[in-house]
């Protein structure tokens, strides 16, 4: 279906064509075919976290502040108001920004605090299936379970659904010791249900914060750590040298994937601050340097916790790269190519290459963020 004369795959220049998915190299184009000429061919994108239950809300009650708090506000003052049309009319208009861009492959959270919410996504997963979009649901409880009466029954209502993934918010819950509970009755909850574990894992500034020490000694205890994802892991930003050391090790030997959100958590975090401000963004360097697992989400997309956002996920690495300080060619480089590698984890792998780029590489692709070619579905 598709020639590439002199295309970079990965760290080769080769030509190849594509037929029915798969990367052939070598040969000719066929008559009629398209052929492109130079650039990059890569996997679709995937994204391992986004909030599609609130996605393009942002302009209904903005987020003036620019704090977590009162993004989460926010959300709680209009959650009433959804109706399941128009979260699902919210949502596609979403994911075919993010197809625009060249993902595929989108995880997203839904508060289990809004049912008509929860049964819109899981409606929308199989239709979207059909249509060469993989959907998976993280049963999210936006306000903690343990806060007020209702919110755990809601959030196991939730998993039980239909949800392929079950959440927490530990940091959110009145007390460290009922985050640590909540934490282990997502386990068990997950267990129970044979699903995936997603947390919203320490999003704070607050260096007392100790969650994710938590989520993998469970992972590591439960055998379980490839099917959990941490997401924000912001404290860790905060923690002292030697306390940070001990966690990233604990990181990276229980198996868990630490999931950066640069473009909010630059916003977010560092609010408590006056000068010097702390970017608000999780170690991805010490992470990488002691061999854990880490993807790259871009969270909200026009929300009210964040306004710009477009569902270009190059958008977010581009954050990555110039908060982390990653800025030698190597560093761009994985940045980039975590997009369609390791964001693939929580969906089982990464698919063939289908997505080509008028650009010479990855880090081109990083300076000049330009639309891609999705040639097939991912």
């Amino acid at each position: 279906m598709a020639f590439f004369r002199q295309v970079r795959v990965q760290d080769n220049v080769v030509d190849a064509s594509l037929r029915d998915g798969v990367l052939v190299l070598g040969g000719a184009p066929r008559p009629g075919e398209p052929v492109y000429e130079g650039g990059l061919l890569t996997p679709p994108l995937a994204e391992p976290h986004v909030h599609l239950d609130a996605t393009l809300l942002g302009e209904r009650r903005p987020n003036q502040s620019g704090t977590l708090r009162e993004g989460i506000a926010n959300w709680a003052a209009l959650r009433p108001e959804l109706t399941g049309d128009d979260v699902i009319a919210r949502a596609r208009s979403t994911i075919a920004r993010y197809r625009a861009y060249g993902c595929t492959r989108i995880r997203t959270h839904v508060d289990t605090g809004c049912p008509v919410a929860v049964e819109a996504l899981i409606s929308l997963r199989a239709t979207l299936r059909d249509e060469g979009t993989t959907l998976q649901i993280v049963a999210f409880p936006q306000e903690g379970i343990f806060r007020a009466p209702g919110r755990r029954e809601a959030w196991e209502w939730a998993v039980a659904a239909g949800c392929d993934a079950v959440g927490a918010i530990p940091h959110f819950e009145r007390t460290t010791e009922e985050g640590w509970a909540s934490v282990r009755l997502a386990f068990d909850l997950a267990e129970k249900h044979g699903l995936l574990l997603d947390f919203h894992c320490d999003e704070t500034d607050d260096p007392g914060t100790r969650n994710l020490e938590v989520v993998c000694a469970e992972a590591i205890d439960r055998g379980v750590g490839g099917r959990v994802v941490a997401g924000h892991c912001t404290a860790l930003h905060s923690y002292s040298n030697p306390y940070a050391a001990k966690v990233v090790e604990l990181v990276a030997t229980s198996g868990v994937q630490v999931v950066a959100n640069p473009l909010d958590n630059v916003v977010l975090q560092g609010r408590y601050d006056s000068y010097p401000r702390r970017r608000g963004m999780t170690r991805v360097d010490a992470l990488w340097a002691a061999g854990a697992t880490v993807g790259i989400g871009h969270d909200s997309v026009q929300d009210p916790w964040y306004p710009l956002g477009t569902a270009n996920l190059v958008d977010a690495a581009y954050m990555l790269v110039h908060v982390g300080q990653l800025m030698s060619r190597a560093e761009m480089t994985r940045a980039v190519r975590t997009l369609w590698t390791e964001n693939h984890l929580p969906f089982g792998g990464a698919p063939p290459p289908c997505v080509w780029w008028p650009v010479a590489d990855e880090v081109a692709l990083l300076r000049e963020r330009p639309m891609p070619t999705l040639l097939a579905p991912g």
